[in-house]
């Protein structure tokens, strides 16, 4: 089946939302996301600005810590949402 022509697409779309299917837990893969970003924007002029070196390795390793919660929350199958087939008439 080719899914270049609109009726191919309209039946994979069909199909794919009739099957269930399992899928990550997003919100806390964005918020650890956002705390790793921050924590490395936060420690860059915590070095250069503040003179802070001790600051800046702390807000570094925050940021490791949180990027791999992040990584291993993201990876780890039991984790996974399951999503309950949607009817379609």
């Amino acid at each position: 089946m080719a899914l270049t022509t609109a009726e191919g697409l309209t039946d994979w779309a069909t199909g794919t939302a009739r099957a269930g299917f399992r899928r990550r837990n997003w919100p806390v893969v964005r918020r650890l996301a956002a705390a790793t970003v921050t924590l490395l924007l936060v420690g860059l002029p915590a070095e250069h600005v503040a003179g802070s070196p001790g600051l800046a390795t702390a807000c570094w390793a925050g940021a490791a810590v949180a990027g791999t919660a992040m990584l291993v929350w993201f990876l780890d199958r039991r984790r996974f949402v399951e999503r309950t087939p949607v009817p379609r008439p």
